[in-house]
């Protein structure tokens, strides 16, 4: 199965799209710098781009001819595709997690100084799975994770039950929502079942049995927010 990310945000402030592209081209590949702009593209209401951001981690190897243990600095390069969508006021990153957000947005104010604000998306998780069972065929809830829970006084901590039949996880979710870190759903998507991630913020995961489902699929997350 092919696996993708949609991690949705906002983003006020927005220039248009044609200074919005305009600042991305200026900025390009500084040597010197920890983000840089591998490519981009203005299409119809958005600004798609790659997004580089260069970070030193530290690694240590041991020198066989003096016996001593050094430590080099090598280059890590993150890759971010994004969407703009200005007028929406939307931010889509394709890649990483809820962190990949907080880069761009980073990137956004400080690298090319605009007056951009780009805030994470909550979600609303049984709210989403009510919207997905209503738009989608043969949906079924197939796992939840919870940070807090206690069957008995012997047991505590993360939970992750799995569930043969979704009422049964519902109800489960009702009781522990508060707790719930992640929700694990299916559906029929055109060609191929899709499985969903489903967290507290509009970062998601989804698998596909058919890579041509993935416009529909992302069409459909993002409607849940």
């Amino acid at each position: 199965m092919a696996s993708f990310k949609l991690n949705l945000a906002t983003i006020n402030n927005c220039p248009s799209i044609k200074d919005l592209t305009e600042a991305l081209a200026e900025y390009h590949l500084p040597e010197a710098e920890e983000f840089g702009v591998l490519n981009h593209t203005a299409g119809e209401g958005a600004v798609y781009a790659t997004i580089l951001r260069k970070t030193h981690q530290a690694i240590q190897r041991l020198d066989a001819e003096s016996n001593e243990v050094l430590t080099d600095a090598v280059e890590k390069v993150t890759v971010y595709p994004i969407g703009v969508f200005p007028k929406r006021g939307l931010l889509e990153v394709y890649e990483g997690s809820a962190t990949g957000i907080e880069q761009i947005g980073a990137f956004f104010a400080s690298g090319l100084a605009l007056p951009t604000v780009v805030s994470p998306i909550d979600l609303d998780i049984p709210s989403a799975i009510d919207k997905l069972r209503a738009e989608t065929d043969r949906f079924q809830l197939k796992s939840i994770r919870v940070s807090e829970y206690a069957h008995n006084s012997y047991m505590s901590g993360p939970y992750g039950p799995k569930f043969l039949d979704s009422e049964h996880g519902m109800d489960f979710l009702r009781e522990y929502v508060d707790y719930v870190t992640s929700a694990n759903c299916r559906f029929q998507a055109p060609n191929g079942r899709a499985t969903v991630t489903l967290s507290p913020k509009a970062c998601f995961r989804f698998s596909l049995n058919n890579e041509d489902d993935q416009p529909a699929v992302q069409s459909i997350l993002r409607k849940l927010i």
